[in-house]
């Protein structure tokens, strides 16, 4: 009887041991998201209010906790939900680290090829890399998404033809565009989110900075 139980009790143990040993780090993995996301989403309302200081100020620690999740071996599944991948990508953009904004937005591209702000911000970041082949290619599969985002589709139609007769430089065409994009979501908050018939509806979504300054109250969860 205890030549079977002694191996049992080891095993059990080991198990132990080793749940100890994984969760801080799965703990630690999702706590970056989440508090990605909260920076994300201080950063966002200041932006949209054109507090342009501390929008970047949150960016910035917005793009680092991102950034410490998805170098978690692995990242937790929170943080590879496409909506968090998004936000990371944006918030390092923002925050000027545009070599790194690709690795986030080619994993939603992946997983989502509906999330237009993944090949937009890429393209972005690929102008202010002076990438152009990339820029282009980028803001062609942006269309190519159908983001029924007029205001924005528009204008990067424009730069589209620009770059190809070769008009203009990459950073004026992303200049253009981060305008053009902060007055699509401008108008989509002013003109849809708060005219909404529902207001839940706006601010509700995984994707709620869309026609939002905020997400709901009470909202913590980003689910796919």
């Amino acid at each position: 009887m205890k030549k079977t139980l002694m191996p049992l009790l080891f095993t059990v143990l080991l198990a132990t041991v080793a749940a100890a040993m994984l969760t801080p780090a799965a703990s630690h993995a999702w706590t970056s998201a989440r508090t990605g996301q909260k920076n994300f989403e201080r950063a966002w309302s200041a932006f949209m209010f054109k507090r342009t200081e501390p929008a970047m100020d949150y960016f910035v620690k917005a793009a680092d906790s991102f950034g410490a999740g998805l170098a978690e071996e692995p990242p937790s599944r929170t943080t590879m939900f496409p909506s968090n991948l998004t936000m990371a990508g944006m918030s390092l953009y923002y925050a000027g680290r545009h070599q790194e904004v690709a690795a986030p937005m080619e994993m939603v591209m992946t997983k989502d090829d509906r999330v237009w702000e993944a090949p937009f911000f890429t393209a972005l970041a690929c102008a202010r890399l002076g990438d152009e082949a990339g820029t282009i290619d980028h803001l062609t599969l942006f269309l190519k998404t159908s983001p029924a985002q007029p205001i924005l589709a528009n204008a990067v139609i424009h730069q589209l033809e620009a770059l190809k007769q070769g008009q203009g430089s990459l950073a004026d065409t992303a200049t253009t565009l981060e305008q053009a994009a902060f007055d699509q979501f401008d108008n989509n908050i002013t003109f849809i989110g708060v005219n909404a018939s529902n207001p839940q509806d706006a601010c509700d979504g995984n994707y709620w900075w869309r026609y939002s300054r905020s997400p709901c109250p009470g909202r913590n969860k980003y689910t796919y």
